[in-house]
Order: C-alpha cells, then sequence, then structure tokens
C-alpha cells in the first residue's frame, strides 16, 4: 500500500464507508474519504486539488438540479478527468448525458472514448471517456 499516496473519495453512504473499513482496513488508513453528497463536500477542494478525478457510476445520478458540479470537477481536476458512465440509461434515478458533451465546453479536452458493450455489467449505454485540461 506504500504506492498509494494523496488518494481520495467522496462517498455519500455511511455503509458503504464502514464495510470498506471492514473489508480494507489497510487500504482505508492510507486514503482520505469525504462522507457527504458530492455537491455539499466539492465545495471544500481548493483548485486544481486532484491530478486525477475518476467517477464510474456517479455522475449518472446527478439530477438536473445539481449540474453545478460539473464545472467543479473542472475546478478540481488538475490533468485528468476520466469517467464510465451509463449515458443513455433512464429512470427515476438516471439522468443521461454524453459527459463529452458536458465536459469540452468547460474546458476539459476529451483524449479517449470507448464503449463498454463488451464488458459485462456495463452494457451498450455505458461509456470511458478520458479528458485532460
Amino acid at each position: 500500500m506504500q504506492d498509494i499516496k494523496n488518494w481520495g473519495g467522496v462517498e455519500i453512504s455511511q455503509e458503504a464507508l464502514d464495510l470498506m473499513k471492514k473489508t480494507y482496513p489497510e487500504m482505508v488508513g492510507h486514503i482520505k474519504i469525504w462522507n457527504g453528497p458530492a455537491e455539499e463536500v466539492i465545495n471544500g477542494f481548493r483548485d486544481n486539488a486532484f491530478d486525477l478525478v475518476f467517477t464510474m457510476a456517479v455522475l449518472e445520478h446527478i439530477h438536473s438540479d445539481s449540474e453545478f458540479l460539473f464545472p467543479e470537477i473542472v475546478r478540481i481536476t488538475k490533468r485528468y478527468l476520466i469517467t464510465i458512465e451509463n449515458e443513455k440509461g433512464i429512470s427515476w434515478r438516471h439522468f443521461p448525458r454524453n459527459y463529452k458533451r458536458v465536459f469540452e465546453p468547460l474546458g476539459m479536452k476529451q483524449i479517449e472514448e470507448f464503449n463498454c458493450k463488451e464488458i459485462k455489467d456495463f452494457g451498450l449505454n455505458s461509456w470511458v471517456r478520458v479528458f485532460t485540461k
């Protein structure tokens, strides 16, 4: 675990954090986890705080009322942003978006994309996108 330095994450679920602490106790000692909604936590991060920001199946659940998060994600990203998100699924808890169309106007440049259709449990509607500042 000595290779992990300055890693962190945001998790809304205290139950998930408790399970992580129980399952991966050594890892938890090397990372910082902020517990709470991203809408509240993100304001505490300085500009360019993280070399890499990674999301997986998170942004697809951001309600349109909270789209102010997207420029905030760009603000805290120093170099790379990687998203793995369902961009077409619609439900009461999914808000589909094309993340290239979201992040490029905010100053990110997409440098890679691929569809997750070949990856088990992801399906045709999920995309990996890699952006740089």
